[in-house]
Protein backbone atom coordinates (compact mmCIF):
# COMPACT_ATOMS: atom_id res chain seq x y z
CA UNK A 1 0.00 0.00 0.00
CA UNK A 2 2.89 2.80 0.76
CA UNK A 3 4.17 1.69 -2.65
CA UNK A 4 0.54 2.37 -4.25
CA UNK A 5 -0.14 5.72 -2.61
CA UNK A 6 3.09 7.15 -3.59
CA UNK A 7 2.63 6.37 -7.35
CA UNK A 8 -1.02 7.54 -7.51
CA UNK A 9 -0.72 10.96 -4.99
CA UNK A 10 -2.21 13.18 -7.66
CA UNK A 11 -5.67 14.99 -7.62
CA UNK A 12 -6.84 12.74 -10.12
CA UNK A 13 -7.63 8.66 -10.79
CA UNK A 14 -7.05 6.60 -13.75
CA UNK A 15 -10.12 8.11 -15.75
CA UNK A 16 -8.67 11.90 -15.66
CA UNK A 17 -11.72 13.06 -13.04
CA UNK A 18 -11.09 14.18 -9.66
CA UNK A 19 -10.35 11.72 -7.04
CA UNK A 20 -12.90 11.80 -4.38
CA UNK A 21 -10.87 13.64 -1.37
CA UNK A 22 -12.76 10.76 0.66
CA UNK A 23 -10.42 8.54 -1.40
CA UNK A 24 -7.21 10.48 -0.57
CA UNK A 25 -7.73 10.31 3.03
CA UNK A 26 -8.60 6.92 2.98
CA UNK A 27 -5.56 6.10 1.00
CA UNK A 28 -3.70 8.11 3.26
CA UNK A 29 -4.92 6.30 6.56
CA UNK A 30 -3.87 2.65 4.42
CA UNK A 31 -0.17 3.95 4.12
CA UNK A 32 0.03 5.28 7.92
CA UNK A 33 -1.55 1.69 9.15
CA UNK A 34 0.82 -0.40 6.50
CA UNK A 35 4.00 1.50 8.00
CA UNK A 36 2.76 0.67 11.43
CA UNK A 37 1.93 -3.08 10.69
CA UNK A 38 5.69 -3.06 9.03
CA UNK A 39 6.85 -1.79 12.78
CA UNK A 40 4.72 -4.22 14.92
CA UNK A 41 6.27 -7.16 12.07
CA UNK A 42 9.53 -6.23 12.51
CA UNK A 43 9.33 -5.88 16.51
CA UNK A 44 8.00 -9.23 16.45
CA UNK A 45 10.74 -10.28 14.30
CA UNK A 46 13.02 -9.44 17.06
CA UNK A 47 11.17 -11.13 19.75
CA UNK A 48 11.27 -14.41 17.70
CA UNK A 49 14.92 -14.03 17.10
CA UNK A 50 15.90 -13.86 20.50
CA UNK A 51 13.27 -17.13 21.42
CA UNK A 52 15.39 -18.94 18.89
CA UNK A 53 18.59 -18.15 20.37
CA UNK A 54 17.45 -19.13 24.05
CA UNK A 55 15.94 -22.42 22.59
CA UNK A 56 20.01 -22.91 20.97
CA UNK A 57 21.16 -21.94 23.88
CA UNK A 58 18.98 -24.14 26.37
CA UNK A 59 20.14 -27.09 23.92
CA UNK A 60 23.70 -26.69 23.85
CA UNK A 61 23.77 -26.12 27.86
CA UNK A 62 22.08 -29.62 27.77
CA UNK A 63 24.55 -31.31 25.35
CA UNK A 64 27.04 -30.04 27.71
CA UNK A 65 25.85 -31.18 30.71
CA UNK A 66 25.72 -34.79 29.33
CA UNK A 67 29.04 -34.38 27.76
CA UNK A 68 31.11 -33.50 31.40
CA UNK A 69 28.72 -36.73 33.24
CA UNK A 70 31.96 -38.52 34.82
CA UNK A 71 33.87 -36.62 36.38
CA UNK A 72 37.41 -34.87 34.89
CA UNK A 73 39.01 -37.91 33.95
CA UNK A 74 36.38 -38.85 31.74
CA UNK A 75 36.20 -35.64 29.86
CA UNK A 76 37.90 -37.27 26.21
CA UNK A 77 39.78 -34.59 23.47
CA UNK A 78 37.00 -34.43 20.99
CA UNK A 79 34.50 -34.30 24.15
CA UNK A 80 36.15 -31.21 25.28
CA UNK A 81 36.62 -29.52 21.76
CA UNK A 82 32.54 -30.39 21.42
CA UNK A 83 32.12 -28.39 24.61
CA UNK A 84 34.55 -25.31 23.67
CA UNK A 85 32.43 -25.18 20.66
CA UNK A 86 29.27 -25.11 22.51
CA UNK A 87 30.65 -22.49 25.01
CA UNK A 88 31.58 -20.38 22.31
CA UNK A 89 28.30 -20.25 20.47
CA UNK A 90 26.58 -19.59 23.73
CA UNK A 91 28.44 -16.86 24.29
CA UNK A 92 28.16 -15.28 20.53
CA UNK A 93 24.42 -15.99 20.94
CA UNK A 94 24.01 -13.99 24.68
CA UNK A 95 25.74 -11.16 23.07
CA UNK A 96 23.24 -11.22 19.92
CA UNK A 97 20.05 -11.55 22.17
CA UNK A 98 21.75 -8.03 23.75
CA UNK A 99 22.21 -6.37 20.67
CA UNK A 100 18.67 -7.40 19.50
CA UNK A 101 16.65 -6.65 22.51
CA UNK A 102 18.21 -2.95 22.45
CA UNK A 103 16.59 -2.61 18.93
CA UNK A 104 14.00 -3.79 20.05
CA UNK A 105 13.81 -1.07 22.91
CA UNK A 106 14.71 1.41 19.89
CA UNK A 107 12.06 0.51 17.88
CA UNK A 108 9.58 0.55 20.25
CA UNK A 109 10.51 3.73 21.32
CA UNK A 110 10.57 5.52 18.04
CA UNK A 111 6.66 3.76 17.31
CA UNK A 112 4.35 6.16 18.38
CA UNK A 113 2.14 3.52 19.44
CA UNK A 114 0.91 2.38 23.43
CA UNK A 115 3.21 -0.43 23.77
CA UNK A 116 2.51 -1.92 27.54
CA UNK A 117 2.40 -5.37 26.53
CA UNK A 118 5.43 -4.75 24.38
CA UNK A 119 7.40 -3.33 26.77
CA UNK A 120 6.42 -6.11 29.44
CA UNK A 121 8.01 -8.53 26.69
CA UNK A 122 10.94 -6.77 26.61
CA UNK A 123 11.17 -6.68 30.88
CA UNK A 124 10.67 -10.65 30.58
CA UNK A 125 13.48 -11.20 27.50
CA UNK A 126 15.98 -9.13 29.42
CA UNK A 127 15.33 -11.47 32.72
CA UNK A 128 16.15 -14.33 30.71
CA UNK A 129 18.86 -13.38 29.37
CA UNK A 130 19.79 -12.20 32.73
CA UNK A 131 19.26 -15.84 33.78
CA UNK A 132 20.85 -17.22 31.40
CA UNK A 133 24.29 -15.39 32.15
CA UNK A 134 24.47 -16.31 35.68
CA UNK A 135 23.41 -19.94 34.93
CA UNK A 136 26.61 -19.80 32.18
CA UNK A 137 28.95 -18.37 34.29
CA UNK A 138 28.26 -21.15 36.90
CA UNK A 139 28.70 -24.02 34.20
CA UNK A 140 31.84 -22.28 33.38
CA UNK A 141 32.88 -22.23 36.46
CA UNK A 142 32.43 -26.12 37.01
CA UNK A 143 34.24 -26.70 34.16
CA UNK A 144 37.33 -25.08 34.79
CA UNK A 145 37.05 -27.39 37.68
CA UNK A 146 37.28 -29.79 35.21
CA UNK A 147 40.71 -28.40 33.68
CA UNK A 148 39.50 -26.35 31.01
CA UNK A 149 40.72 -22.68 30.78
CA UNK A 150 39.46 -19.50 30.08
CA UNK A 151 40.65 -19.35 27.29
CA UNK A 152 39.52 -22.20 25.82
CA UNK A 153 36.12 -21.43 27.06
CA UNK A 154 36.13 -18.13 25.07
CA UNK A 155 35.13 -16.57 28.11
CA UNK A 156 34.76 -12.92 28.86
CA UNK A 157 36.10 -12.74 32.97
CA UNK A 158 33.03 -10.29 34.13
CA UNK A 159 32.36 -9.14 37.54
CA UNK A 160 28.65 -10.15 37.53
CA UNK A 161 28.38 -7.45 40.29
CA UNK A 162 29.30 -5.24 37.98
CA UNK A 163 26.82 -5.83 35.02
CA UNK A 164 24.63 -5.58 37.11
CA UNK A 165 25.46 -2.04 38.00
CA UNK A 166 25.94 -1.51 34.47
CA UNK A 167 22.20 -2.70 33.76
CA UNK A 168 20.60 -0.98 36.29
CA UNK A 169 22.24 1.99 35.16
CA UNK A 170 21.19 1.98 31.81
CA UNK A 171 17.57 0.36 33.22
CA UNK A 172 17.69 4.21 35.13
CA UNK A 173 18.79 6.16 31.63
CA UNK A 174 16.07 4.43 29.92
CA UNK A 175 12.94 5.43 33.05
CA UNK A 176 14.53 9.51 32.54
CA UNK A 177 13.90 9.18 28.89
CA UNK A 178 11.02 8.18 29.03
CA UNK A 179 9.31 10.54 31.67
CA UNK A 180 10.80 13.30 29.69
CA UNK A 181 8.71 15.87 27.97
CA UNK A 182 9.33 19.82 26.86
CA UNK A 183 7.20 22.64 27.11
CA UNK A 184 7.37 26.22 25.75
CA UNK A 185 5.12 29.12 26.09
CA UNK A 186 5.31 32.56 24.11
CA UNK A 187 3.32 34.39 21.90
CA UNK A 188 2.36 33.80 18.33
CA UNK A 189 5.23 35.81 16.44
CA UNK A 190 8.24 34.68 18.82
CA UNK A 191 7.34 31.04 18.61
CA UNK A 192 7.08 31.74 14.80
CA UNK A 193 10.50 32.81 14.78
CA UNK A 194 11.96 30.27 17.05
CA UNK A 195 10.26 27.55 14.46
CA UNK A 196 7.86 26.14 16.88
CA UNK A 197 4.93 26.46 15.21
CA UNK A 198 4.17 27.04 11.10
CA UNK A 199 1.60 28.57 10.11
CA UNK A 200 -1.15 27.40 12.78
CA UNK A 201 0.29 24.12 13.64
CA UNK A 202 3.36 22.83 15.32
CA UNK A 203 6.26 21.99 13.41
CA UNK A 204 7.29 18.78 12.97
CA UNK A 205 11.01 19.68 12.79
CA UNK A 206 11.20 19.50 16.67
CA UNK A 207 14.72 21.47 18.10
CA UNK A 208 14.17 20.67 21.72
CA UNK A 209 16.50 23.67 22.52
CA UNK A 210 13.57 25.87 22.05
CA UNK A 211 12.00 23.74 24.94
CA UNK A 212 12.24 23.62 28.67
CA UNK A 213 12.86 19.83 29.80
CA UNK A 214 10.56 18.60 32.71
CA UNK A 215 10.37 14.85 34.24
CA UNK A 216 6.73 14.66 33.87
CA UNK A 217 6.23 12.42 37.26
CA UNK A 218 6.81 15.43 38.77
CA UNK A 219 5.95 18.25 36.77
CA UNK A 220 1.85 18.96 37.47
CA UNK A 221 1.10 22.67 36.14
CA UNK A 222 2.32 25.91 34.57
CA UNK A 223 2.16 28.82 35.57
CA UNK A 224 0.53 31.48 33.37
CA UNK A 225 -0.73 34.32 34.68
CA UNK A 226 -2.39 35.81 31.14
CA UNK A 227 -5.35 37.03 29.75
CA UNK A 228 -5.50 33.97 26.60
CA UNK A 229 -4.20 31.06 26.43
CA UNK A 230 -4.60 27.87 23.90
CA UNK A 231 -3.02 24.84 23.19
CA UNK A 232 -0.93 24.40 19.87
CA UNK A 233 -0.05 20.39 20.65
CA UNK A 234 -2.25 17.81 20.82
CA UNK A 235 -3.42 16.45 24.27
CA UNK A 236 -6.87 14.36 25.33
CA UNK A 237 -9.34 16.18 27.04
CA UNK A 238 -9.94 15.49 30.31
CA UNK A 239 -6.34 15.12 31.33
CA UNK A 240 -5.51 18.85 31.60
CA UNK A 241 -7.76 22.35 32.75
CA UNK A 242 -6.48 25.71 32.19
CA UNK A 243 -7.47 27.45 36.05
CA UNK A 244 -8.58 30.53 36.01
CA UNK A 245 -8.46 33.48 38.54
CA UNK A 246 -10.77 36.30 38.22
CA UNK A 247 -10.24 37.17 34.36
CA UNK A 248 -7.05 35.94 34.06
CA UNK A 249 -6.02 32.50 32.98
CA UNK A 250 -3.77 31.41 36.23
CA UNK A 251 -2.53 28.15 35.16
CA UNK A 252 -2.56 24.80 32.92
CA UNK A 253 -2.68 22.11 35.68
CA UNK A 254 -2.25 18.49 34.42
CA UNK A 255 -4.82 16.08 36.04
CA UNK A 256 -3.60 12.74 34.68
CA UNK A 257 0.23 12.88 33.17
CA UNK A 258 -0.27 9.40 32.10
CA UNK A 259 -2.55 10.36 29.33
CA UNK A 260 -1.63 14.23 28.83
CA UNK A 261 1.67 13.16 27.76
CA UNK A 262 0.65 9.58 26.00
CA UNK A 263 0.11 11.43 22.80
CA UNK A 264 3.01 14.30 22.62
CA UNK A 265 5.85 15.08 25.08
CA UNK A 266 6.04 18.44 23.23
CA UNK A 267 3.69 20.84 24.88
CA UNK A 268 3.21 24.14 23.37
CA UNK A 269 1.06 27.20 24.48
CA UNK A 270 0.36 30.29 22.76
CA UNK A 271 -0.20 33.07 24.58
CA UNK A 272 -2.32 35.25 22.23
Amino acid sequence: MPFAWSCNNNPTGPDGKSTDPKDQQIQQLQAQLATKDSSVNNMFSFINQVEDNLNVIEASQTKITASKKGGANEVKGDVKESIEEHIKNINTLLEKNKEIVAKLEKALRKSNMKGEALQKTIDMLNQQIAQKDAEIADLKVQLEKLNFTVQELNAKVVDLGAQNDQKNQTIDQQTVQLNTAYYVIGVKKDLKTKGVIVGEKVSTKVNPENYLKVDIRTFTEVKLNVKKAKLLSTHPEGSYELVMNGKMIDKLLIKNAKSFWSISKFLVIQTD
